[in-house]
């Protein structure tokens, strides 16, 4: 591992330490302290097995898009790539984790430039696949303002699927996204990634990339509605509706601030959905949004961690390896 990569990473930790102790200081340390004495420790064995559950989902769609883009890989030398890449969710904006297509090249020879979009298209439709979860949790609200953007949002992600679809369609989806004040300046990267990344947007494999990435953080959201009862929410289908969209919009407002692992960015959007549909206390909504990261993000960086122990090797050179240089020849 590189230097600068190991204190990116080393940075990134204390960042987090040092975040954690700000929110719970915030919320007050002996509420805090005294709403993770009550929580029944013992259905935690359920919350790690449902967060598992994302982990081995998203091996299994990794090692199947690589057969898409036809890198002969096997199962586990695929896991070994993606439990370490899991250690990279850790740096900023997770760009670290292009280092999983460098990892595959020491493998099998692959170029990066094959195995690159992989990475960018696995962080889109994931994070399609979140927004869809979370419109759907948007249904369980009470509101009824709220259930009509639920429809509206899903609605326009199957639009949106269907321009993706089509590609002349979507080619011109870029051309006027080009003329966006906002948007003319990732306009070129935006059609880069589509252009490069189109085998993989194809009808049939987008669909199933989208159903297993709505698995995958449906069981996220559901570990978290979990965690949620066991601080005194009901248990009922509105509570799981409602866990799934705070985790899942929580995720993506975690994306979009881009700190290493959305650091901040979930707990505090986290913290505040909890608190306003739920009722508890900032202390007991701070406790919760701990054990989850915890059995989310945290498991993923403990496993990467290990799986960096055990196969470093994986990364031997990965200090000459850069963003631009893994997608500058995509085709």
């Amino acid at each position: 591992m590189s230097q600068d990569l190991r204190r990116k990473l080393i940075l990134s930790l204390a960042g987090a330490l040092l975040l954690y102790i700000v929110l719970v200081l915030w919320s007050d340390i002996r509420a805090v302290q005294s709403a993770l004495q009550a929580f029944p420790w013992q259905w935690l064995p359920l919350v790690l097995g449902l967060a598992l559950i994302n982990y081995v989902v998203r091996v299994l769609r990794w090692h199947w898009w690589l057969g898409l883009v036809h890198v002969q890989i096997s199962r586990w030398d695929s896991a070994r790539v993606f439990g370490v890449g899991s250690l990279m969710v850790m740096t900023p904006g997770k760009v670290g984790e292009l280092l999983k297509a460098y990892m595959v090249k020491n493998i099998t020879g692959t170029p990066m430039s094959v195995t690159a979009p992989i990475i960018v298209a696995e962080r889109i439709i994931d994070g399609m696949a979140m927004l869809i979860l979370a419109s759907i949790g948007l249904i369980a609200f009470p509101e009824p303002r709220a259930q009509m953007v639920a429809v509206a949002l899903l609605v326009a992600f199957m639009l949106g699927i269907l321009v993706i679809q089509i590609r002349p369609l979507a080619l011109r989806a870029l051309g006027i996204a080009h003329r966006i004040p906002f948007v003319h300046k990732f306009s070129d990267q935006l059609y880069a990634i589509y252009d490069s990344s189109y085998t993989l947007f194809r009808p049939a494999p987008l669909t199933w990339a989208l159903l297993l990435g709505i698995v995958a953080w449906g069981t996220s959201g559901l570990a978290f509605g979990v965690v949620l009862v066991g601080f005194g929410a009901p248990l009922n289908w509105q509570t799981m509706f409602m866990a799934v969209f705070i985790f899942n919009i929580s995720t993506v407002i975690g994306a979009v601030v881009a700190l290493p692992g959305g650091l901040g960015g979930f707990e505090g959007s986290a913290v505040f959905w909890v608190v306003r549909l739920f009722g508890m206390s900032a202390a007991t909504a701070t406790a919760a949004a701990l054990v989850i990261r915890f059995c989310t993000l945290w498991l993923g960086v403990g496993i990467g961690f290990v799986s960096f122990l055990l196969w470093h090797n994986l990364l031997a050179g990965a200090e000459h390896v850069d963003r631009k240089s893994a997608l500058r020849d995509a085709p």
